[in-house]
């Protein structure tokens, strides 16, 4: 059950006259739903006690077994089974109005790694000295975020992300004064080339070039 002692919006908490049952429903809701202090209570109640009437036969069924005898020792199937067919059918018909948050996930990429690594190990970047860059923290990870979701759809993609958000996400990195994820290891298909320079810089460029000859060839 879930703690209603924690500290949230008065008006999510269950109706006091509700059984022990339906407010831990009604706590199961609240917490898994992010829902606003506006929530129709009275909807919500009513979904409540489905829900806990629905268990209670599930329960039953549980402990007595699917089929059961009648007055006359006749073996019938358990009269709970019905009740909670009944009462899953009003459930669905609430459709997806009370329905579990799901909230959505990234996937993890290479980019998007080694990105938040670099931030996690500046020191510069940890404290009350980093908040002021918090947003563009939050702006490079999603850049590097992006590039990585290019890569997984297609080579284009990958293309267009490299001349149109690369140059964004090295200069962010530099104003952060962190070194860029290494692009070359990332997205190049063939071994990537020592260069000369064997800076991040380089490496970008010649991504660059590859992607554009590709694009006009």
């Amino acid at each position: 059950m879930v703690d209603r002692a924690e500290e949230r919006d008065p008006r999510l908490n269950p109706p006091d006259r509700l059984p022990d049952n339906v407010k831990a429903v009604w706590d199961e809701i609240v917490a898994s739903n992010d829902v606003a202090g506006t929530v129709d209570r009275q909807a919500l109640e009513a979904f409540c006690y489905l829900v806990a009437r629905m268990r209670q036969a599930q329960e039953r069924i549980e402990e007595e077994g699917m089929v059961v005898r009648d007055a006359r020792g006749k073996v019938q199937p358990h009269p709970a089974l019905e009740v909670e067919r009944k009462l899953a059918e009003q459930i669905r018909a609430w459709g997806d109005r009370f329905a579990p948050l799901v909230k959505p996930t990234r996937k993890r990429g290479y980019m998007a790694d080694a990105t938040a690594a670099a931030i996690a190990n500046a020191p510069h970047l940890k404290g009350d000295a980093g908040k002021k860059y918090a947003g563009l923290i939050a702006a490079t990870r999603t850049q590097a975020w992006v590039i990585d979701e290019a890569q997984r759809d297609s080579m284009q993609a990958l293309n267009e992300a490299v001349i149109k958000i690369m140059p964004q996400y090295i200069k962010a990195c530099a104003e952060l004064q962190i070194t860029p994820a290494s692009l070359s290891a990332a997205v190049a298909p063939e071994s990537p080339k020592q260069d000369k320079g064997g800076g991040s810089g380089s490496n970008v460029s010649s991504l660059q070039e590859r992607a554009n000859r590709r694009r006009t060839g």
